[in-house]
């Protein structure tokens, strides 16, 4: 269990590394930071398209021997991206390197569709019992990324974005020897491979999980692609303060899915687990955006990560119980239904922005709320 929670944790170690520095990377090729929100709809095509092989390769290859190829393509993409930003190496107009930084987050974006086969991994050492902790423990680790990432981020930015970006490759590099090396196959999964008419992934229940899970990734978008140019237009944060505030959103995520998540899964049941999350989900997005005093920004934004650290493990956990065998296969699915919205989502999230700063937040309250309607009367104990 530890050796696939360090997996996690050095995969998403890169984004939290790269993410503080995102706005600063693409006004470095001579366009707006209004690109950023963009650039991680880029990634999440590629996530998308990689959810839907990866996944289901894993139930019949193996999740070490996938999680090495969705490894090798998220070190590919950092190499693609450290390339366009080292002029002494690649002599071209910035136009052009944009359109190759854009390629990286796509390849980047293939290889976290890992995600998928991580949590499948997860799934098969667990016990139902257990399968929503341990969910909630691949959170905690992703939320330990981001706690160290954008420190990390913030303090190589100093000597260059150049730095920032090695810091990346490093992060991922040890993964993949971490992977190759230590991790071993979980129990075997021989699925076979055959084509998707099972009435299964079209039942009721499973539709209901997907549209809250594409749902609630939609709604967090606008924090997610949003938040880290709302600090600075509407509250003056620098670069660094944004990697600080990253920083404790992920300490936060760690205390929480690290250890209080048993204790709420031991009072709740997954399904009561999901409509509390989804209520706090909608509050606490309608008070980001009304906020206007500095220092209240803290207590709001830390019901962000104890909303989708109660949303993510429950509901992936019951996604992965229905699932059976294919969980490989499904949880790829989940990862692509997650990323269509993560698609969507910053291209919403920048098209809002640019009319009002809090709009994109507003909207985002008001779908949580609808889905919260539709968790009331849609999940059945």
């Amino acid at each position: 269990m530890f050796l696939i929670l360090a997996t996690a944790f050095l995969d998403i170690l890169g984004i939290g590394i790269l993410i503080p520095v995102l706005p600063d990377i693409i006004t470095h090729f001579g366009v707006s930071e209004a690109w950023n929100p963009y650039s991680q709809g880029i990634y999440s095509i590629g996530m998308f398209l990689g959810g839907l092989v990866f996944g289901r390769l894993s139930d019949k290859y193996g999740r070490k021997n996938l999680l090495s190829v969705t490894t090798s393509f998220n070190l590919l993409g950092y190499i693609i991206l450290w390339l366009s930003l080292s002029s002494g190496i690649i002599s071209a107009n910035l136009g052009f390197l944009f359109v190759v930084f854009l390629i990286a987050r796509f390849v980047s974006g293939l290889g976290g569709a890992g995600l998928g086969v991580a949590q499948a991994y997860i799934s098969d050492v667990s016990t139902s019992a257990t399968k929503t902790k341990n969910m909630g423990m691949i959170g905690a680790a992703f939320g330990l990324a981001f706690l160290i990432g954008p420190a990390i981020g913030g303090l190589l930015s100093h000597w260059g974005i150049e730095y920032v970006i090695l810091g990346c490759i490093v992060a991922i590099t040890a993964n993949l020897i971490l992977i190759l090396t230590v991790l071993k196959e979980p129990i075997k999964h021989e699925v076979e491979m055959h084509a998707d008419h099972v009435p299964f992934y079209f039942s009721r229940p499973m539709i209901i999980l997907f549209i809250l899970s594409f749902g609630g990734t939609l709604a967090f978008s606008a924090v997610q692609s949003g938040s880290t140019q709302y600090y600075t237009d509407v509250f003056g944060f620098s670069g660094d303060q944004r990697g600080y505030t990253l920083s404790l959103v992920g300490l936060i995520a760690i205390i929480y899915q690290g250890g209080l998540i048993r204790f709420v899964r031991n009072a709740f049941s997954e399904i009561q687990m999901i409509q509390i999350a989804i209520a706090l989900m909608s509050l606490s997005l309608y008070l980001f955006a009304v906020n206007r005093i500095t220092y209240l920004i803290f207590p709001i934004i830390a019901l962000f990560p104890i909303a989708m650290g109660t949303f993510q493990p429950a509901i992936n956990a019951l996604i992965a119980d229905k699932a059976g065998k294919e969980v490989g296969k499904v949880m790829g699915y989940n990862t692509s239904v997650i990323s269509i919205a993560s698609i969507i989502g910053p291209f919403f999230v920048g098209t809002l922005y640019t009319m009002s700063y809090s709009l994109p937040f507003y909207i985002s309250a008001g779908i949580a709320f609808i889905l919260f309607i539709v968790a009331m009367i849609g999940l059945k104990k």
